[in-house]
């Protein structure tokens, strides 16, 4: 209240905390009658509230109080530092940030810290989260100052930040952050603590509590910032937002003097409080929700129509594609559809590894990691053999085959960072098993792809990864044409004495159930194979072709 006073004089009323509801009401009346003509109350532990004849006047008199705050708390700072020289005010002081550095180091270790946090969810399930990293420099120095561990243990500024935050954070130097084996004790270790906590104030509770799953939302690692978690982005993003703020009042308050937290007991009672958790509302997560799924190949056809079902099943999508702005417009059509929507438009060259390289930091920069791999980029070529030109053959075997190792390279090595099992649908097509004349190069390169698949079950069953392929016939596409058919069309028209849509008429007739196989069709299956519903399943060729006899899988 001392500190208050010297800042904001009578302008305010000073209340000492009071938890929310009616007493705290009648508390702030009491204030404002014994503090006539105040502009604003203070609620020690939870904000500042000001107040006017009408909105403007409210909000101008917000700006103006913490305007002087700020500037009280600067020069105070300034004043210790020049009689206290090295003391622990400078926590937001240190050598320049190395920014390319400091976003290398946050892709290769942000997965690790992912893991940690998602929740065990049964044998073979994760609760997975989405990261919000924040890496302002000023949040870098202060996570690298000894202090800091001690802080972000602390309680929060507010006890209604509990719903969002947790009440205390986990710290990890870098060291431990490197290594998903401490990363995973730092959470266990929180976890124990708050067993402790809930055991020692359950009875304050009016009625027996059900104890919430006491994981952190929160971590703060040395050097990197803040990393906010939550199974939307849109979760991650408040708890970030908070977070952030809250780490840069508590550096603020420990240079003034000291950080001073509400009780345990009392921060119980606000987190426990019916009306408090009632904020949050009762909802049920998607199928994937808090899963990323990258797909490449993203702005086609088929790819298109695949992003769009993971995006409707909730997860975060990267839209993968060589040319970023036709990942853009995919991304573009989904928000359009899903205003609510988790997208991020990336550029991909499959055939570079450095470039697979970059595009997965991107999504780790982006979300936290990756969960769900579509190696979907593939192009076309017809030809016979006898007349096949090397180069053609080869650059369709670099595509369809070696970028889809490249993408399973990659993707391996996060999985196993991440250490949270994982789904990988490759896909393939009808012609693994029932190839075409004259199309030689695509369906030699596509009966590689799928045993590339198969050999990446076998490895990756160890880490819980599955992975399954998918092998779809005549998908022209709509809203997106297909690739493919814009080069095997033409030909295939020619030959049969048809128009496009004719073209469209026969492969639908020829299938055995008489249907149009539409992108949205091999989206959905993509989205059971990479669900727990299929959580039994790993090296399966799961066909979306309406019935072609001959590429029966046998």
């Amino acid at each position: 209240a001392q500190v208050l006073r010297a800042a904001l004089g009578s302008r305010v009323a000073v209340l000492d905390y009071v938890q929310p509801g009616f007493p705290l009401a009648k508390a702030v009346a009491e204030a404002l009658a014994a503090n006539p003509g105040v502009e604003g109350v203070v609620l020690v532990h939870h904000g500042l509230f000001t107040f006017g004849e009408d909105a403007k006047t409210s909000y101008d008199r917000m700006i103006s109080l913490v305007q002087a705050a700020e500037e009280f708390a600067a020069d105070a700072i300034a004043q210790r530092l020049a009689s206290q020289p090295g003391a622990t005010t400078q926590m937001q002081s240190g050598p320049d940030v190395d920014r390319e550095e400091l976003v290398a180091t946050a892709a290769r270790l942000i997965p690790h810290v992912r893991g940690a946090f998602a929740v065990p969810a049964g044998e073979a399930s994760y609760r997975r989260v989405l990261c919000s990293w924040r890496g302002a420099d000023d949040l870098v120095k202060i996570s690298s100052h000894p202090e800091c561990g001690r802080l972000v243990a602390m309680g929060p500024l507010t006890p209604d930040h509990v719903i969002r935050t947790s009440g205390s954070y986990v710290y990890l130097t870098r060291a431990e952050a490197a290594d998903p084996v401490a990363c995973r004790a730092a959470v266990a270790a929180f976890v124990a603590r708050y067993q402790a906590y809930f055991d020692a104030h359950k009875a304050r509770a009016e009625t027996e509590p059900e104890m919430l799953d006491g994981y952190p939302r929160i971590a703060v690692v040395e050097g990197l910032g803040v990393l906010a978690f939550g199974e939307t982005c849109e979760a991650a993003r408040i708890a970030g937002d908070i977070a952030e703020q809250t780490l840069r009042g508590k550096a603020t308050a420990q240079a003034l003097g000291a950080f001073t937290e509400l009780p345990p007991a009392q921060l119980f009672d606000m987190e426990y409080w019916p009306l408090e958790r009632a904020k949050l509302g009762a909802s049920t997560p998607a199928t994937l929700a808090g899963q990323i799924a990258v797909v490449t190949g993203g702005a086609g056809a088929i790819g298109s129509g695949v992003c769009q079902a993971l995006c409707e099943a909730g997860a975060a999508v990267v839209v993968a594609d060589l040319k970023r702005e036709a990942a853009q417009a995919v991304v573009d059509r989904m928000r359009a559809e899903f205003p609510a929507a988790s997208a991020l438009a990336v550029a991909m060259d499959v055939t570079d590894p450095e470039s697979v390289r970059a595009a997965i930091d991107e999504a780790i920069l982006a979300f936290g990691g990756v969960d769900i791999v579509v190696p979907n980029a593939g192009i076309a070529h017809v030809s016979t053999l006898r007349d096949m030109a090397s180069e053609d053959f080869q650059r369709v075997l670099d595509v369809n085959l070696f970028g889809t190792m490249t993408v399973l390279q990659a993707a391996a090595r996060l999985f196993e960072a991440q250490a949270t099992r994982g789904s990988v649908i490759v896909q393939a097509s009808k012609n693994v098993f029932s190839p075409g004349a004259s199309f030689g190069a695509y369906s030699a390169s596509k009966a590689g792809q799928h045993q590339l698949g198969k050999i990446a079950a076998l490895e990756l069953a160890p880490l819980g990864v599955r992975v399954n392929m998918v092998n779809a016939d005549a998908v022209f596409g709509d809203q997106v044409p297909s690739g493919l058919w814009e080069e095997v069309g033409p030909d295939r028209m020619k030959s049969r004495g048809l128009d496009e849509q004719g073209l469209r008429d026969f492969y639908r007739d020829r299938s055995l159930l008489k249907v149009t196989v539409t992108p949205r069709h091999v989206g959905d299956a993509v989205v059971f194979l990479a669900s727990d519903a299929s959580s039994a399943t790993t090296g399966m060729t799961f066909t979306v072709d309406g019935g072609v006899a001959a590429a029966f899988p046998r």
